[in-house]
């Protein structure tokens, strides 16, 4: 559809929203442009920290990550994630079922290459059932070795595409509540 779009005919219409009517009600994103490393168990990448106020109380939040990183290790290339809510100490989304002592995660990758960079990204939804601020951040961790943001164990500083860095973003989108439902 091209050209003027009459205003009451195109909200009768649906093809426009009318003003205030909409499913986005609020929205902050983080880049992350530097480098980063984490050793040990599932902890706080600190370059991810963001504080975030939804607007309404029945609000839903939608958390997304975009992360370029790669473990080096001698054994397994396997890293895991999780959004955490640091103002309430609790995890934010679907982690996996309790199995034995299995470590619960909400995503987990597995490199192909040892010490290459990959893009992963995931997300999930949050109700925050308030209008207060809260800190959250992104928990992660490498199955055995370091896990890098944005870089690589061999961190070269050379023209090719193996050692070129990556930007990671971390997103939180906030929704009408009418416009989600989570079952």
């Amino acid at each position: 559809m091209s050209g003027t779009v009459g205003d009451n005919i195109a909200r009768a219409s649906g093809v426009i929203a009318s003003a205030g009517g909409g499913t986005i009600l609020s929205a902050k994103s983080l880049a992350f442009l530097g480098s980063a490393s984490r050793s040990g168990a599932l902890g706080a990448i600190t370059s991810f920290d963001m504080s975030f106020a939804p607007t309404k109380s029945d609000s839903k939040l939608y958390f997304q990550v975009c992360l370029g990183s790669s473990t080096c290790s001698t054994g397994s290339q396997v890293s895991a994630f999780y959004f955490y809510d640091v103002t309430n100490t609790t995890i934010i989304g679907s982690i996996g079922g309790a199995a034995g002592s299995r470590v619960r995660v909400s995503f987990k990758h597995a490199s192909e290459h040892k010490g290459y960079d990959s893009g992963r990204s995931w997300g999930c939804w949050h109700e925050p059932g308030s209008t207060d601020s809260r800190d959250y951040t992104i928990y992660g961790a490498p199955n055995a070795g370091t896990l890098y943001i944005n870089t690589n164990h061999y961190n070269y500083d050379v023209t090719d595409m193996d050692s070129a860095r990556p930007a990671s973003t971390f997103t939180i989108t906030e929704y009408a509540a009418s416009a989600v439902t989570l079952t």
